[in-house]
């Protein structure tokens, strides 16, 4: 849930960024692979949750959150950053998580659920934030619009809620259960909080780039 993602693994400074996406060894690198990895875990946890295996679908997302752990890591240690994994890290996280949600909200042969309400403000908030930076870029040409603390710590109690889901699918202990329905709330609050504070700092860069326009005409 990222505008704009820290991990650019790949290449090193100076390079031509068009070279780089071109040259598949470029993009053969350690966290690009974590990065495939994790992709491909995603089909695996929907089949094994769809079979009703839900300690291997907990595994999975389990394995599937430290490899997004170990590639960021990776990615600043040891300087390979990449367009490509800019663009499939995120997206990677993403998927996992829209699969998760949907799955664990829609199915009925879970033990816990997530709430329609949950699912309904997760994903309007995520549409709502993409919506507003293609519009910061296509009308003020705001390029860089990075996530702020609220929206890496929505994206955090998001995930971690998914796993205590699964986990009370899986293990179905009573204080999972009541852990989940603290963490469904938790995550209500965080979310919302976080949708507006991205809307409140798109609306001051907004306000700045249409300040510098004003002040460029009137000197001009």
């Amino acid at each position: 849930m990222r505008i704009e993602d820290e991990k650019l693994k790949g290449s090193p400074s100076g390079a031509n960024p068009q070279s780089s996406i071109l040259n598949p060894q470029s993009q053969f690198t350690i966290p690009n692979i974590l990065t495939l990895l994790r992709l491909f875990l995603v089909p695996c946890f929907l089949y094994a949750s769809m079979r009703g295996h839900f300690l291997a679908a907990f595994v999975l997302f389990v394995s599937a959150a430290l490899t997004d752990v170990f590639d960021g890591m990776i990615a600043r240690r040891l300087n390979q950053r990449s367009r490509l994994g800019a663009i499939l890290d995120p997206a990677a996280d993403k998927t996992m998580m829209i699969c998760g949600y949907l799955y664990f909200t829609f199915s009925q042969s879970v033990r816990l659920r997530f709430p329609g309400w949950l699912t309904f403000t997760v994903f309007i908030r995520d549409f709502l934030i993409i919506l507003f930076a293609y519009l910061l870029y296509t009308r003020v040409q705001v390029k860089r619009f990075p996530p702020s603390w609220a929206g890496k710590t929505s994206t955090v109690t998001q995930a971690v809620t998914l796993g205590c889901t699964i986990a009370v699918n899986a293990f179905g202990t009573p204080f999972l259960g009541q852990l989940a329905e603290i963490l469904f709330r938790a995550a209500l609050l965080i979310t919302l909080f976080s949708a507006w504070d991205y809307l409140r700092r798109g609306k001051g860069l907004l306000e700045e780039t249409w300040g510098r326009a004003s002040a460029r005409a009137e000197t001009g």
